[in-house]
């Protein structure tokens, strides 16, 4: 039997250039997995400019690594990762083709929420502010401990109505165990406070090697 053979999971994804919150990151690719499994997806993406022309000369990388099976979607949830263009024709980005190069089923063993991160500072607040960002927050809303890596995010100034992009990132050595139903802060090395303006976490498993792609919901 196939992996998908007895039920086609509804997997929807998307690709958004620009934010419509300001403080939120932009050029983000979202997997929605509406299936009952965990899934590790390899994506290839194609850019293409405001007319829907591929710009052949551009390079496409990942924050998180969706491109190379590091991004792990629970059930029922989504995973993000943020896109950065080089080479020529950079700024012209303004679409993407998706593309399943493949997806594994991977099991979570009762995950089915994404941990939730945000920036915070010395006194454990939400924070916006890179000068305030001393520490990391992170939420566990599943019933199982979960294991959970996090990436720092630089973006550049914004300029006009252009998509921001991100230009620089940095994962923090090791992973992060978390409790069930329960929250964790990590406070961040001296050397890289400041400098950062957004954070990003995932759900961390091992790898287990690509499968076949599942077809994808139209919808």
């Amino acid at each position: 039997m196939g992996l998908f053979n007895r039920r086609k999971p509804p997997i929807t994804l998307s690709y958004v250039p620009k934010s419509t919150d300001p403080d939120a990151p932009d050029q983000t690719v979202t997997l929605r997995n509406g299936s009952e499994v965990g899934l590790r997806p390899i994506l290839r993406f194609v850019p293409r400019d405001v007319y829907g022309r591929e710009l052949p000369n551009v390079e496409v990388g990942t924050v998180l690594g969706i491109d190379r099976g590091e991004v792990v979607a629970p059930p029922g949830a989504s995973a993000v990762d943020v896109l950065h263009f080089h080479g020529q024709g950079a700024r012209n980005v303004r679409g993407v083709e998706v593309h399943v190069e493949s997806m594994e089923q991977v099991d979570l063993d009762g995950v089915v929420a994404p941990v939730e991160a945000v920036m915070v500072d010395l006194e454990e607040r939400a924070t916006l502010e890179p000068a305030e960002f001393w520490g990391v927050g992170l939420v566990n809303r599943n019933e199982v401990p979960i294991s959970v890596g996090v990436t720092l995010v630089e973006y550049e100034d914004r300029v006009g109505d252009a998509p921001r992009q991100a230009v620089d990132a940095v994962t923090l050595q090791g992973t992060v165990d978390i409790a069930s139903q329960s929250h964790e802060v990590v406070w961040l090395p001296e050397e890289v406070r400041g400098r950062f303006h957004g954070v990003l976490a995932h759900v961390v498993v091992p790898w287990a090697g690509p499968a076949e792609p599942p077809p994808l919901d139209p919808a």
